[in-house]
């Protein structure tokens, strides 16, 4: 009895250890952006977006995840109106109607959000551009792929989001209230960026530099707050795209971009490979605020991601 007890648990045991092989690795934020700094030196030269690959070989399809920064680079923007030439359908977020469509060069779609216009402007703060003034969403492969207001603010309400958000920002401020070590890097983070402000020769590009690296500090902070998964913000837009995904796929679109906020790109990748069966078969990047005085990260063209092997 008790040999075959050891061989039930040993067979339960290598089963375990072949599925655990098997098993997708789990994608972070920091799989679709970066901060850029060159071996050995402190100064961060560029903050970085993903174009991630997934590959469906036996239909020869691929749909590219595009991380978007809200507020960047006019060059990075003009970069990603022609890379979307690529695709037979882009597929783009924005809480609004059905179809929405910013105006291009004003960021305004019939009704703009309180969200963009802080985003505008912090973009005039920090130099950079926002995204809604410069990316062409009147271009014929570019589709709205997202939840109207009303949706999202039901599933926001049903869900108890504000609530938990509440809740989980005063855990993290009472746990990091107890934390010396925390309480020291906001006291960093604060001298940092009042030197960006009052010291800097250039006070746009140091600020720049210092919310860039802050950013990714508190990425899984961030992510936490806003629920991650299981949050109308973050899970149930994704189920809207994903939605309209399979839509253009049964249409026969080959070539699909996913052009969203870095935050989704990791639901959104475990959705291409265990939902679509696709599997990550190469990475790019591209520079979305250069932090650089002479712009020297700056890539001199647009990425060519069909020419790269997997670094994943």
């Amino acid at each position: 009895m008790k040999r075959y007890c050891c061989f039930g648990f040993l067979t339960l045991l290598f089963s375990a250890i072949l599925v655990a092989a098997d098993a997708k690795k789990d994608y972070s934020q920091t799989d679709f952006m970066r901060v850029s700094k060159p071996e050995g030196k402190k100064m961060p030269v560029s903050y970085d977006t993903a174009i991630a690959r997934f590959s469906d070989d036996k239909n020869n399809v691929h749909v590219d995840l595009i991380g978007a920064v809200h507020i960047g680079d006019k060059e990075y923007y003009a970069e990603l109106n022609e890379i979307f030439k690529r695709y037979d359908v882009v597929l783009y977020e924005l809480v609004a109607e059905e179809g929405a469509k910013p105006n291009l060069n004003t960021g305004k779609n019939e009704s703009q959000s309180v969200l963009s216009s802080f985003q505008s402007g912090m973009g005039n703060a920090l130099a950079l551009d926002f995204q809604l003034a410069h990316v062409d969403y009147h271009a014929k492969n570019m589709v709205h792929a997202d939840m109207s207001p009303q949706d999202f603010i039901q599933r926001f309400r049903d869900r108890g989001d504000f609530i938990q958000m509440l809740l989980r920002i005063m855990i993290l401020s009472a746990k990091k209230s107890g934390d010396q070590e925390a309480q020291d890097d906001e006291m960093k983070m604060l001298g940092r960026l009042s030197g960006s402000l009052f010291f800097a020769p250039d006070p746009a590009l140091s600020l720049k530099r210092v919310l860039a690296e802050e950013m990714m500090n508190q990425l899984e902070d961030a992510l936490w707050i806003i629920g991650g998964d299981g949050s109308a913000i973050i899970t149930d837009r994704n189920a809207a795209t994903l939605k309209v995904l399979r839509r253009e796929l049964a249409k026969g679109k080959k070539k699909v971009a996913i052009f969203y906020g870095a935050a989704h790109l990791p639901e959104f990748a475990k959705s291409l490979e265990t939902e679509f069966k696709m599997k990550h078969t190469a990475t790019d990047w591209m520079v979305a605020w250069d932090l650089t005085k002479d712009r020297s990260a700056r890539k001199p063209s647009a990425p060519a991601i069909d020419k790269k092997a997997p670094n994943r």
